[in-house]
This record gives C-alpha cells, sequence and structure tokens, in this order.
C-alpha cells in the first residue's frame, strides 16, 4: 500500500483479459504497440498489470463503475460511443448496458 511519499505506479492500458475460478477474478491489463502488426498477425502487446480480487469485489466494482460511467453520459449529455465492429468482437450488444 502507497504512503508516506511513495509514489503509486500510473498507467494507461488499452486491453485486457478476464478470468474467473469459483475462489476470485484475475485481470491482466495490457497496452497494445503503436507499431503496425506485419500482415495476419496481431498487434504486439505489453503486460502491464495483473490484478486480482475476489467474486465480490468485481461484482461491486463493475456495478459502482457502470453507475459512475452512465452518471457521467448522464450529467455531460454526451454518450461513449462504442464501434459496432468491437460489440460485434465482444458478443456484446447496445442492451447490454
Amino acid at each position: 500500500m502507497a504512503g508516506g511519499g511513495e509514489e503509486i505506479p500510473d498507467f494507461y492500458t488499452d486491453q485486457f483479459v478476464m478470468s474467473l475460478s469459483p475462489y476470485g477474478v484475475t485481470c491482466i491489463f495490457y497496452l497494445t504497440s503503436p507499431e503496425p502488426p506485419p500482415p495476419g498477425q496481431p498487434p504486439a502487446r505489453k503486460e502491464l498489470v495483473r490484478l486480482r480480487m475476489s467474486l465480490e469485489h468485481a461484482k461491486v466494482m463493475a456495478m459502482l463503475m457502470r453507475r459512475q460511467l452512465k452518471d457521467y453520459e448522464n450529467e455531460s449529455g454526451a454518450t461513449i460511443a462504442i464501434p459496432f465492429a468491437l460489440y460485434r468482437d465482444l458478443d456484446l450488444s447496445p442492451d447490454d448496458w
């Protein structure tokens, strides 16, 4: 735990992988390389941080993040746009929001 003048790590991430087990959740956050990959290959990415937590903590965090983002959209009048291709690739729907 940071305190007493210790610097808290600060990351920007543009990808994550999440896995669940009966004992908890693991999220690995990545940063994609700015260099275009060779044709037919996925972009290179660097693992930045691995975050583990209980299922209960993950569920509460997801609920609070959703509420904060919805509040932001409502208060600002702006919609956080998600490209249709991303919905398709992740097997999501705007109705999931």
